[in-house]
C-alpha cells in the first residue's frame, strides 16, 4: 500500500497532531507500506519520501501569532503536491488546513481516495483569535472545516466518539466515521524509580502534560494548589511548551505556590518524569482525546480530570473522585487533598487504571487505522458519490438538514377557509406547468404506460413510488394526477422549512402525525381525499436514497389506506438511464396497475397481499431494465459508520 500523509503542521513532536502523524507513519512503514509525507517542515528537505512545500506567509501579525505558538503553516504548491500524489493508493490528511484541502482536491481529480483525521477542535483555532468561548465563531469554524475538506473525503478518523458527535451535530451531517483512539505507545509503562531526581524529592508531585495555552487551563490547577491544605508540600510539573508560559509562571508566583517545573521532555525523560510523580491532573477545558492523560495513566498515575462539556477526557474518569466540577479550582483542591490523604486507595485505583488503558494499546489502534485505509481503498468508486449504509429500511440520505417541527394536535388536514382555497388554486396553477417543464428539461423524463390510470377515472386512487430523488419524487404526483388534485404523504420535515411550509401544504403535502392525538384526523382526511376522487401518493420505502437502482424492502405499514378505503392502487417506478453526453442520468417513469384489495381475505391478509403485489410489480420493472449507477451504495457492518461520502 502506498500512502501519502499530508501534514500542514509538522516538526518537533511537541503537539498531539504531529505525534499522531508520526505514530501512524512509523507503524505503516513497520508493516512494509510505502509512506510519503507532504509537509512544510524545511528541515526535511532532501530526506527520502518527504515532499516539502514552502511556509505559508499571511502577514507579520499572523507570522507573529504562529511563531508564538511554535506552529508553521504550509503553502500548497501544486507542482509539489502532484509529485507527491504520483502513484499513491490513498491520501490521509491530518488537519483541514490549506495544504490538506488542496491535496484532497487534486487527489479526487486524479481518482485517488482520501481519508482525513480530526485532530483540531474549533476552539484550538478560535483561541488564537481570543474567541474560544464564542459559540458562533466555533460553529462557523466547524462548518468551514466541513465545506472545505470533510464533506469531500471518503472516510474520517475521529479519535473519540465525543468529537464525532460534536462535529456531526454542528454541521448537521452524518459522516463516514471511524472512531479510533490515537493510542498509547508501549514505552509508557509503570516503572519503579529507586531514587527520584532532586527536583522531585520531598514533595507531592502533580503532573500535567499539555501545551502551555489558554484552552489547557493551567490556571485552574495553580489556583487549586493555592486552595489546598497541603499547598506547601505540592510541586507542580508542567510538561510542555506554548505561548502562555510567562503568564502561567506569573500566576504561580502571585498565588504563592512552589515554583512549577515547566519544560518540554523527550519521550524517554517524560516516562521517567511520569513515574516520579504522585498524581496527574488534567484541567484542560478543550480536548479531543488527551493521549497525554492516557500516557500518565499507563504509568500508574491516578488522574483528576476537568468535567468540561467540551472535553473528551472526562470519559477516562472511573468515578467522581477522578473528576472535578467544571472549571472549579476549589473542587479540584478538594479532590487533590483527598488523594494526598488516601494513599492506600490511590494505590488501588492506580491498579484499576492499569487495566483500563489496555483498550488504548498503540499497536491495536494503529492496526485499526491501517484497516481504515485498506477498507477505503477497497470501497472506492472513483469520483462517484458513495453512500455507506447499514440498514436498508431505516438509513436516510436526504441530506436536507431540516429542523423538524412537531405536528400540533389540532393540525388542519382539510381546509375550508375560502382564502386558503384561493391561494391553493393559484399556487397550483403556477406550480404545475413549471414543475412539468423541470421534469422534461432537467430530468429528461419519459413516461411509460400512463394510460393505465384511466382504469380509475371514476374514483380516487393511491399512487406508490420508489423514493430516490428529493425533487423528482415531489414533482411527479401533481403533474401526472392532473387535472385531479394530488396529496402526498410526507415526513414532517417537508413542511418544516421556514418560510415555505404553507406553500408546501398548498401543493399537497400531508405530514404524518407526530402524536396519536392527530392520527384520527389524519386517517379521516385520507378517506375524504379519496372520496373526492383525488390522488394520494405514498413512498413505501419512507427514506430517500438518491438515484438508487433497486427497490428497497418495505413493510405493510402504508398499505392499510387503500384497504380501508377499498380503493385501487397504482405504482410509479422511476428508473435512471445513462445519458449520451452527461454523467447525470435521465429518468424513465413506468406506471403499473391497478391493484385492488382482495376483499375475500381478512384485513391483515388483504394488506399483506396488496403490499406483496405492489412490491413485486416495482421490483419487476426495475429488474427488466439495465441499471445505471450514478451513485454507489456500499454496505458496512458497523452502524456508527452509516453515512454519505464523496
Amino acid at each position: 500500500m502506498k500512502v501519502l500523509v499530508v501534514c500542514d503542521v509538522l516538526g518537533q513532536e511537541n503537539n498531539g497532531t504531529t505525534i499522531a502523524a508520526m505514530n501512524l507513519i512509523r507503524y505503516l512503514r513497520s508493516k512494509g507500506d510505502e509512506v510519503r509525507i507532504l509537509c512544510a517542515d524545511q528541515d526535511k528537505k532532501g530526506v527520502e519520501d518527504y515532499y516539502v512545500v514552502p511556509n505559508l506567509y499571511l502577514g507579520l501579525l499572523v507570522k507573529y501569532l504562529l511563531k508564538k505558538n511554535n506552529v508553521t503553516l504550509s503553502l500548497p504548491v501544486k507542482k509539489v503536491i502532484l509529485k507527491a500524489l504520483d502513484g499513491v493508493d490513498i491520501v490521509h490528511v491530518m488537519i483541514p488546513f490549506p495544504l490538506g484541502v488542496k491535496t484532497a482536491k487534486l487527489a479526487r481529480k486524479k481518482g485517488i481516495p482520501v481519508t482525513a483525521g480530526f485532530h483540531c477542535q474549533a476552539e484550538n483555532f478560535s483561541v488564537h483569535l481570543s474567541m474560544m468561548n464564542c459559540s458562533i465563531v466555533n460553529r462557523l469554524v466547524y462548518k468551514n472545516y466541513y465545506k472545505k475538506l470533510y464533506s469531500k473525503v471518503n472516510a474520517i478518523h475521529y479519535p473519540t466518539e465525543f468529537i464525532r458527535n460534536v462535529f456531526e451535530s454542528t454541521v448537521k451531517h452524518k459522516t463516514n466515521a471511524y472512531v479510533i483512539s490515537n493510542g498509547v505507545n508501549s514505552i509508557y509503562k509503570k516503572q519503579e524509580i529507586k531514587e527520584r531526581k532532586p527536583e522531585y524529592q520531598g514533595k507531592f508531585n502533580i503532573l500535567f502534560i499539555g501545551r502551555i495555552s489558554k484552552e489547557k487551563s493551567h490556571h485552574l490547577l495553580i489556583k487549586a494548589v493555592a486552595e489546598s491544605k497541603h499547598k506547601d508540600d505540592i510541586q507542580l510539573i508542567f510538561a510542555g511548551q506554548g505561548p502562555r508560559e510567562k503568564e502561567v509562571m506569573n500566576l504561580a508566583k502571585k498565588c504563592k505556590i512552589n515554583t512549577p517545573l515547566m519544560k518540554f521532555f523527550s519521550r524517554k525523560d517524560l516516562v521517567e518524569t511520569i513515574n516520579s510523580c504522585d498524581l496527574y491532573v488534567h484541567p484542560a477545558e478543550i480536548e479531543i482525546e488527551a493521549i497525554s492523560c492516557l500516557e500518565a495513566i499507563s504509568c500508574g498515575l491516578v488522574p483528576v480530570i476537568n468535567s468540561s462539556p467540551r472535553s473528551a477526557t472526562k470519559a477516562f474518569a472511573l468515578d467522581e473522585k477522578n473528576l472535578f466540577d467544571f472549571n472549579d479550582p476549589k473542587d479540584l483542591a478538594r479532590k487533590i487533598d483527598y488523594w494526598i490523604e488516601h494513599e492506600e486507595e490511590k494505590k488501588q485505583r492506580s491498579n484499576e487504571y492499569l487495566g483500563f488503558v489496555d483498550k488504548f494499546d498503540h499497536t491495536r489502534c494503529m492496526e485499526e487505522m491501517r484497516h481504515m485505509l485498506e477498507e477505503t481503498i477497497a470501497n472506492y468508486r472513483g469520483n462517484k458519490k458513495t453512500y455507506f449504509y447499514h440498514d436498508e429500511i431505516h438509513d436516510d440520505f436526504a441530506g436536507t438538514n431540516i429542523k423538524t417541527i412537531k405536528i400540533p394536535d389540532n393540525y388542519k388536514y382539510i381546509h375550508k377557509n375560502p382564502f386558503y382555497k384561493v391561494g391553493e388554486f393559484f399556487i397550483n396553477l403556477i406550480a404545475i406547468p413549471l414543475v412539468y417543464l423541470i421534469l422534461k428539461v432537467w430530468y429528461l423524463q419519459k413516461v411509460k404506460n400512463k394510460s393505465v390510470l384511466k382504469e380509475a377515472k371514476k374514483q380516487g386512487y393511491f399512487l406508490y413510488m420508489n423514493h430516490t430523488n428529493y425533487m423528482l419524487d415531489a414533482y411527479n404526483p401533481p403533474v401526472y394526477a392532473f387535472p385531479r388534485r394530488a396529496k402526498i404523504i410526507v415526513n414532517p420535515d417537508a413542511i418544516s422549512i421556514k418560510g415555505i411550509g404553507t406553500i408546501v401544504k398548498m401543493l399537497g403535502a400531508i405530514p404524518v402525525p407526530t402524536s396519536l392525538a392527530t392520527f384520527k384526523s389524519f386517517k379521516s382526511s385520507i378517506k375524504t381525499f379519496i372520496d373526492k376522487k383525488q390522488v394520494v401518493a405514498i413512498y413505501p420505502e419512507a427514506h430517500i436514497w438518491p438515484y438508487y437502482t433497486d427497490i428497497r424492502p418495505f413493510g405493510n405499514e402504508s398499505f392499510h389506506y387503500p384497504v380501508d378505503a377499498n380503493a385501487p392502487s397504482f405504482t410509479l417506478t422511476n428508473i435512471y438511464v445513462k445519458r449520451r453526453f452527461s454523467k447525470r442520468p435521465k429518468v424513465v417513469s413506468y406506471f403499473d396497475g391497478p391493484f385492488y384489495p382482495d376483499t375475500s381475505l381478512p384485513r391483515n391478509e388483504r394488506i399483506k397481499k396488496l403490499r406483496d403485489e405492489i412490491y413485486e410489480s416495482m421490483k419487476k420493472q426495475i429488474e427488466s431494465h439495465p441499471k445505471y449507477k450514478y451513485c454507489e451504495y456500499v454496505y458496512v457492518s458497523d452502524p456508527n459508520r452509516v453515512t454519505k461520502s464523496k
